[in-house]
């Protein structure tokens, strides 16, 4: 096989984490629980603890390309273009992408060594097709922007989820965090390999709870927008176990369904317009050009974009260089199981002088890899996931330095993302920031941004975790200034804060054991 996932080297050392709970209403109904041994690593396994009702640190193995089972594959060359001297290259790359996706056999278009200029958007929309160029270095196969602001490459399908019959209400009392199975009321629909949506929607009483719906006001004093009942968390799940009338899925869910709080529910599925096995690999893409539009300055740049992936599943970006984009990879929130391995937002296109900055890797759909990546720029997100994106997520091995005198973070943005794994990676000190908090009046209120989530041996300027309630957050083995919540907040789950801990990648080792 041309590429392989690797899960890195595994080591039998000890290193033991003990965090306390901090009387959360998250950390079980009793404040004065044990304090749990979150996780701990002896004789090459990791272990793990939980607290009194159970929720645990997520297996976050389970993401990217075919849940991490197997390598990207390597589709046969079916069509190949060479550089033209000048115009517009959109047509006709787009028409080598629609012959394979016609002939209904897997295939990759191949593009040589060279520049070639794109005023449009190419758009994979069938299965089994890959655009492929010959590398992504100086000397390889280049994607050069052009016209007004746009995106060059979007792999997607059509439509969206329809539901297969009614959803049937969940009879756990309490779902933990990290739990592959629950009871339902009756489970005489479901079936092994059936796909379904376990929802958690967030209601009032929660809401409430986690005072979302007093988020102070902004500091010019005008109102914060409050949160307002809405769908929440839509797990997607593949049924492997039906056992009377408890259900078992593919993937633990990364946030605790709590019915004082939410009617949770599981629903079937289908979605025939969701594409599979398709990828864009091996190029680089400039987009220096989005610059000279007069719309770029005035919110422009999150139009700037190279690629985006929605309505995808099993489907892969590799080996890609963007250079010069204001938001250069997005994954929407249909994509499931989408890695992006190699990849690199360069010199991050964003005007200095403005206040809402673009992210070079935004996070919407779920079970996504983001690994080995490369971030520079300034006034920048590295890697955001928006609001109600269910976990788990892993950005994994990454790195990402300012090259200028405004912000670097990175983080959950806004209104409750849930299980997201920040795995050794590295943010330029002393400016780079990455936090788990509650961003209150930011934005349009963007309050709790997220949930359940683990820094796990990252190395940063400063980091800020606090403990939402009815849920954690952890930073282990961290370095970096560790700030301190504000009054009235608690700090998250710290371990180990100066000292790396063993193994070195937490998503490694989990992938590792699993196999």
């Amino acid at each position: 096989m041309r590429r392989s996932l690797g899960a890195g080297s595994r080591k039998s050392v000890v290193a033991i984490v003990f965090i306390g709970c901090l009387g959360l209403s998250g950390c079980g109904t009793s404040a004065a629980s044990a304090a749990p041994n979150w996780i701990s690593f002896a004789n090459g396994r990791l272990a793990y603890g939980t607290d009194a009702q159970g929720n645990r640190i997520p297996d976050f193995s389970r993401v990217g390309y075919r849940n991490g089972d197997a390598p990207l594959p390597d589709l046969p060359v079916a069509a190949t273009l060479s550089p033209q001297p000048s115009g517009d290259d959109t047509a006709r790359i787009q028409q080598a992408i629609d012959h394979v996706a016609n002939s209904g056999k897997p295939g990759a278009v191949q593009l040589t060594a060279g520049a070639y200029r794109l005023e449009g958007t190419l758009r994979i929309s069938a299965s089994n097709v890959e655009l492929r160029g010959a590398g992504s270095g100086s000397n390889g196969t280049k994607l050069v922007a052009a016209g007004k602001l746009h995106t060059l490459v979007t792999i997607a399908g059509t439509g969206s989820r329809t539901s297969v019959g009614s959803a049937i209400p969940v009879a756990s009392s309490y779902v933990p965090v990290g739990a592959d199975r629950l009871d339902v009321s009756d489970a005489s629909s479901l079936h092994v390999g059936d796909h379904v949506i376990v929802q958690r929607p967030q209601e009032q009483s929660w809401i409430h709870a986690i005072g979302m719906d007093k988020i102070p006001p902004r500091p010019d004093g005008t109102p914060s927008k409050q949160w307002t009942p809405n769908s929440g968390l839509q797990f997607d799940r593949t049924i492997t176990a039906v056992t009377g009338k408890t259900v078992q899925f593919d993937v633990p869910l990364t946030n605790a369904l709590e019915s004082q709080y939410t009617h949770a529910t599981v629903t079937r599925y289908a979605y025939p317009g969701r594409i599979s096995g398709s990828g864009l690999a091996h190029l680089s893409a400039d987009g220096a050009a989005f610059e000279q539009d007069p719309a770029w300055h005035d919110n422009g740049y999150f139009n700037s974009q190279l690629v985006s992936v929605d309505a995808a599943q099993d489907s892969w970006v590799d080996d890609v260089v963007a250079d010069h984009f204001g938001s250069a990879f997005t994954i929407g929130q249909n994509a499931l199981r989408i890695s992006l391995l190699r990849t690199s937002s360069l010199d991050e296109s964003v005007p200095q002088d403005i206040h809402a900055q673009p992210a070079a890797y935004t996070i919407s759909g779920q079970e996504t890899l983001v690994r080995h990546c490369v971030v520079t720029g300034s006034n920048v997100h590295a890697w955001i996931t928006q609001a109600r994106v269910p976990g788990p997520n892993v950005v994994s091995r990454c790195t990402a330095t300012n090259t200028g005198s405004r912000i670097l973070d990175a983080g959950p943005h806004q209104r409750w993302a849930s299980g997201t794994l920040y795995d050794d990676v590295t943010m330029s000190p002393p400016s780079g920031h990455l936090q788990l908090s509650d961003r209150q009046w930011m934005g349009s209120g963007q309050g709790w941004a997220g949930a359940n989530s683990v820094l796990w041996n990252c190395g940063t300027g400063s980091y800020l975790v606090e403990n939402p309630p009815t849920a954690h957050n952890w930073a282990l083995g961290c370095t970096g200034t560790q700030d301190k919540p504000p009054t009235g907040h608690r700090s998250g789950e710290i371990a180990s804060p100066g000292k790396h801990l063993l193994p070195e990648s937490l998503y490694d080792e989990q992938l590792a054991e699993r196999h």
